[in-house]
């Protein structure tokens, strides 16, 4: 194996003959680590958006959501009775449901959240504040705070000191037939806007917080909720938590974690991640074709090489093992060449922001950059793999019985 390798260095960092075919190995070592790099740093990137996008969702999900299973509301029987487990720090009641909003000639589909003064995303609305402020549970008024987007939907102006916007909800205590249609199905309300939040346009285009006592009179659901959030205490084990309430409240309730209520959100994420390596496997695979013509190559230029070392009694499995190894070196370069140069750009990226995403009210004012070693393990793995098989081929042809033959005629 020795011999192998020093053949295999040999052969690669010749400095005897400038041929195209120095040109191809130098050729291959670039490609493959210009893919390498390209693919750092596109899965630094996707890493670090998938890292906000979760913070952002975990700004505003609890750790632990409960709804019924077979009722849309129901009446607040078993907050106490979620409190009395481990490591639960605040439980809040909620009730929400779609409403059309009006502004003048402007309408907007959204959803009422109502809740009470113990919601566990209060502080983190209020820290997300653009205007106004989160004076919601003032139970003489009305008041409501609403998104981003659905300010810009309803065209209000911030100048004008607010305004009051309709509220239209359904009346689900008519039993929708053709005979009802004189009847009145939306129930029309007046919410008086104080304050306007910005988190994601997922909840900035849909999301409209009130008072629970507010929306309960809106809905007409006196006593009703919707459901609880629940916040632990740190460091908690969650589904060790999940489990415990399961058991104290019973069956008629579903008990999902933030991961589970955003499930559709990560196995979208885990996919494209995958369709991101698979693309990547493709073009390195497409570039490991350089090594596969250069060690085609190399194997021609070399015959005459290959003829004196077997008439010295060098084994074919010699000679063969050291065009393998000159796949798996030209990897192994072109892996650390890569991996160092998309390192070095996305820690520049990371500690500098220097590309800008550029996009009308964004959160995010640069493309975040997360270095995850395992993908550096998997890229390495990968291309290590495809440079070792795409040599294996020509490293068959050079030791075939056929070339063999050959070069016995040859010194014969």
């Amino acid at each position: 194996m020795f011999l192998s390798l020093k053949l295999a260095s040999k052969y690669i960092f010749s400095k005897k003959n400038k041929t195209f075919i120095n040109f191809l190995s130098i050729f291959s070592i670039a490609s493959l680590s210009i893919g390498t790099a390209a693919m750092v740093i596109i899965l630094s990137v996707f890493n670090g958006l998938e890292e906000s996008l979760k913070s952002i969702y975990r700004d505003f999900d609890p750790d632990i959501k409960i709804i019924s299973k077979d009722k849309k509301f129901f009446k607040d029987k078993i907050s106490n009775i979620i409190l009395s487990a481990n490591n639960v720090d605040v439980v809040t009641a909620f009730i929400e449901t779609k409403s059309l909003l009006q502004n003048n000639d402007k309408e907007v589909v959204s959803i009422i959240k109502g809740v009470d003064k113990t919601f566990i995303n209060q502080e983190r609305i209020i820290n997300n504040l653009t205007e106004g402020s989160f004076n919601i549970f003032d139970n003489k008024i009305k008041n409501t705070v609403i998104g981003r987007g659905i300010k810009y939907s309803l065209g209000i102006n911030p100048k004008s000191n607010f305004e009051s916007i309709s509220a239209y909800v359904l009346n689900d205590s008519i039993k929708i037939s053709p005979q009802m249609l004189n009847q009145k199905i939306y129930e029309k309300n007046k919410l008086n806007v104080v304050g306007v939040f910005a988190i994601e346009n997922n909840f900035d285009n849909d999301y409209v917080f009130t008072s629970l006592n507010t929306a309960q009179k809106i809905l007409k659901k006196d006593m009703m909720i919707s459901g609880y959030e629940i916040q632990l205490n740190d460091n908690a084990n969650l589904n060790a938590i999940k489990e415990e309430i399961n058991k104290l409240i019973g069956d008629n309730y579903l008990v999902m974690s933030f991961e589970e209520i955003r499930e559709g959100l990560y196995k979208v994420l885990e996919t494209e991640k995958l369709v991101v390596y698979a693309i990547f496997s493709m073009v390195l695979t497409l570039s490991s074709l350089n090594i596969f013509f250069f060690l085609i190559m190399m194997s021609v230029e070399k015959t005459k090489d290959i003829s004196i070392l077997y008439s010295l009694g060098i084994k074919k499995t010699t000679i063969r093992n050291a065009f393998v190894l000159q796949g798996a070196l030209i990897g192994i370069i072109g892996t650390t060449l890569g991996i160092s140069l998309g390192v070095l750009i996305s820690y520049v990226q990371q500690e500098t922001g220097l590309v800008k995403i550029n996009l009308p009210n964004s959160l995010i004012n640069a493309y975040p950059v997360k270095i995850n070693i395992s993908d550096l393990t998997s890229i390495t793995l990968i291309v290590l793999i495809i440079s070792t098989v795409a040599s294996i081929f020509p490293s068959i042809i050079t030791s075939s019985n056929k070339i063999f033959r050959n070069i016995n005629n040859n010194l014969s």
